[in-house]
């Protein structure tokens, strides 16, 4: 992957509550400070991300993927401190080579002003670039907050799993599938 203008950033964001942020492309010097950004969500949320990214590993090996061009990542900053995570992960098979799946996470201050918007749109705009056609997004059924915010952006439904996915706990949850075709005429922003 990488067809970003390198223009487009670093750029400040203003959000609802008049707070800017500064959005930029993630980088290899990001390790520590996405590490204290996940230590900081709480851990009734953390157990619904996939892997574990307050462990040192995880965070080295999702560079490693930024590195070899498999994932594109925004980091949101206010005062030097990360408070928000988007990521685009192109799917590895050449039958889904048009897909992408979307991820964001935002520290708990800094949600319900825009921010996790913000970093959606930025993500559209960056899938386009780089010739993506669908964004999928998988979430637990219990992450009705995520679940909306996706619908409001035009993602729909596709498949709903009962008891598929694990929580970092162990825990059994249903999986929500969702995507969003950036390939329709009508934009949402």
């Amino acid at each position: 992957m990488s067809n970003i203008p390198a223009a487009r950033y670093p750029k400040t964001v203003k959000l609802k509550d008049g707070t800017e942020v500064l959005v930029r492309l993630m980088d290899q010097e990001d390790q520590d400070r996405l590490l204290e950004f996940f230590r900081g969500i709480p851990e009734a949320e953390r157990v619904f991300l996939r892997e574990d990214l307050t462990r040192r590993e995880a965070i080295e090996a999702r560079l490693r993927a930024l590195e070899r061009g498999r994932l594109l990542a925004l980091v949101a900053e206010v005062d030097d401190r990360i408070v928000g995570d988007a990521t685009l992960q192109r799917r590895p098979t050449h039958w889904l080579r048009h897909v992408a799946e979307v991820h964001v996470v935002v520290d708990a201050a800094h949600r319900r002003v825009g921010l996790a918007h913000n970093l959606l749109y930025e993500l559209f705009d960056l899938a386009r670039d780089e010739g993506i056609e669908t964004l999928l997004a998988e979430m637990m059924s219990e992450q009705q907050a995520a679940i909306r915010l996706f619908e409001r952006l035009g993602f729909k439904g596709e498949a709903f799993f009962r008891g598929l996915v694990k929580d970092l706990r162990g825990k059994k949850h249903d999986l929500v599938i969702m995507t969003r075709d950036l390939t329709a005429k009508r934009r949402f922003w």
